[in-house]
């Protein structure tokens, strides 16, 4: 009996040990930790955007700010772009890949930055008093089209001043619009020409841009009040003319539309019909022309994210989480196969994005024992 107790108490010594030696990491030392947020690679391949996110925590400031970098692929000749105690965000390559444009909050509201690879200052391109909250190059690279929320009006802006601000949650919602602007156009204030393509009683979700610069298809809600946006549809408007087309309007909620290389096809994210909330989606393509939709592929899990199309038109591909994982599918826009495209792997990859020729595509890839880092492959 003595023995026994000998070796528990052993034991236990051991353990509390080994406990009050062992550290761990706190909280705090959790949110400082730095991550990269998006990757994306040149339209040659030749280099890679990042964004490095870090953690401001200080007596007046508690929040996330992002900074841009550029490197070769090879990880080589890495420069930071951006710099400062302000967000700077969401960089993206001109299709000629001589130009960045980015968000950044510097002047207090999220405005959109466009900046030279070749060295230079950056170029605030404009001036909103409520935030961008997504753009895209036009594919000749001669506009941007961005989203933007509605202003606030007069009154209301008097009585936030006099501290008069109480509001009925949900009843004065601000619209996001879907704005173009033309990079090399002057308006006749000698300002770069803009105009508001969605001015129907409607609230952009996403977008994108036909190849031939003339249409851009575009997810909508009726509003930003969540229940509008799970049952949204997908239109497009001709950009010079304003003019607006329906593309996808049933009982379903349809999202995340993407026009084919060629333009004659446009893949979106369709729910189930009705709505079931938190049921399954799946990929649909449709011809832009208007005609029959037709169902892609099912994802295992029914769980589709729409990410790109490949640079010949044939598949789509998209992402969706595995288990533990987060997996790449490759699926055929003749519907007959589906192909795991980073079958194999057990680390977890996120934040997948395509280049703009198809060709590359950058990530981030992490597991239990290495922290999240960009990749391209």
């Amino acid at each position: 009996m003595r023995t026994k107790l000998f070796l528990l108490l052993l034991l236990f010594s051991a353990h509390t040990i080994f406990a009050q030696t062992k550290t761990y990491w706190s909280p705090e030392q959790c949110l400082q930790m730095k991550n990269i947020t998006a990757v994306r690679v040149s339209p040659d391949g030749k280099k890679v955007l990042y964004t490095v996110r870090e953690a401001v925590m200080t007596d007046d400031r508690s929040e996330y700010v992002n900074q841009v970098f550029v490197s070769n692929t090879d990880g080589s000749n890495v420069i930071q772009l951006t710099r400062g105690d302000k967000n700077n965000a969401n960089p993206k390559w001109s299709p000629d890949g001589n130009w960045i444009a980015y968000t950044s909050n510097r002047d207090t509201k999220n405005n959109l930055y466009i900046l030279p690879v070749s060295g230079g200052e950056a170029e605030r391109i404009t001036d909103v008093k409520t935030g961008i909250s997504n753009f895209d190059w036009s594919p000749d690279g001669n506009a941007i089209a961005y989203v933007v929320n509605d202003a606030v009006s007069d009154l209301e802006e008097k009585n936030k001043k006099a501290k008069n601000d109480w509001y009925y949650f949900d009843e004065d919602y601000k619209q996001s619009r879907l704005v173009v602007m033309w990079l090399y156009e002057k308006d006749s204030a000698g300002k770069r020409k803009t105009t508001n393509l969605t001015k129907e009683n409607r609230n952009i979700i996403s977008f994108d841009w036909s190849p031939d610069n003339k249409w851009i298809v575009y997810a909508h809600g009726k509003s930003p009040v969540a229940n509008e946006g799970v049952y949204s549809d997908i239109s497009m408007v001709e950009v010079n003319s304003g003019k607006v087309r329906p593309v996808a309007n049933t009982g379903a909620g349809e999202a995340s539309p993407l026009f084919s290389p060629d333009g004659k096809w446009i893949a979106y994210v369709s729910s189930e019909d009705p709505v079931i909330w938190g049921g399954r989606n799946f990929i649909n393509i449709v011809p832009a022309e208007g005609g029959s939709i037709k169902k892609l592929p099912a994802t295992p899990n029914d769980v589709s994210n729409l990410v790109a199309w490949s640079p010949d038109g044939k598949y789509v591909y998209a992402t969706e989480n595995n288990k533990t994982l987060f997996s790449i599918y490759r699926l055929s826009t003749d519907g007959k196969e589906i192909k795991e495209w980073n079958k194999g792997s057990n680390d977890l990859l996120t934040a997948a994005e395509l280049n703009h020729t198809g060709t590359y595509w950058g990530f981030v890839l992490q597991n239990p024992a290495t922290p999240g880092e960009a990749y391209v492959s």
